[in-house]
């Protein structure tokens, strides 16, 4: 194994504030209501037009309009909303000198660039993908982007996410996956039983020590 791949949202950062407060915002512009705070935290992971059209009857027009109205209001002052996981920081510290580190996020690549600067966290990773500015790139095209930007093969790549988004373009890309359950999707050993995957993790060091014995 040569690169871990990191999702962003519930995995490296708990971003959760910055885009319940943005999701709320976005709905009030567009004239819809706001639903509750923990059908707005399930915002956080997907890509917001998915999650938007699932949500609300409406159509491919409106679910851009509203993309353009959440990722404008994000990018102001939202996107700083959030918080370390304990021990991320001491775990990119020390996977960084034994593999190559990339993220890949479903996030636009600026607001990703600009989100991991402000936590000191972007010096571990070697490359930041995030999503083309129509939101068109799947998960597994960007997680994809990250290994060929670096010329590493996929055989020798892992992946690691808190969600089932994750576990999917891991899987569709035949990555070896590893869940974190401390993020904002799964919550237990139990919900990636339908996911291949070669472990799960319960916090950030656990997700170090794991990645070292297995390396």
């Amino acid at each position: 194994m040569k690169l871990v791949i990191f999702d962003l949202d519930g995995t490296l950062l708990d971003t959760g504030r910055g885009i319940v407060k943005s999701v709320a915002f976005t709905l009030k512009k567009m004239g819809l209501p706001v639903p509750s705070e923990e059908v707005c935290k399930s915002f956080v992971g997907p890509p917001f037009k998915k999650r938007f059209l699932e949500l609300f009857n409406t159509d491919e027009k409106r679910a851009d309009a509203a993309l353009t109205v959440f990722r404008e209001e994000y990018g102001k002052a939202d996107v700083f909303l959030a918080d370390h996981y304990v021990g991320m920081k001491e775990c990119l510290e020390n996977l960084h000198e034994h593999y190559s580190l990339a993220v890949a996020t479903n996030k636009s690549e600026s607001h990703a660039v600009k989100l991991l600067d402000k936590f000191d966290l972007s010096q571990f990773f070697r490359v930041i993908c995030g999503s083309d500015a129509a939101a068109t790139m799947t998960k597994e095209q960007i997680v994809a982007k990250a290994a060929e930007q670096l010329g590493i093969p996929l055989a020798q790549c892992l992946m690691v996410g808190d969600s089932d988004n994750d576990a999917i373009a891991a899987s569709k890309l035949s990555i070896p996956f590893i869940g974190v359950t401390y993020g904002y999707g799964f919550k237990n050993a139990a919900d990636l039983r339908q996911y291949p995957h070669v472990g799960y993790a319960e916090s950030p060091l656990n997700l170090m020590e794991f990645i070292n014995a297995a390396g």
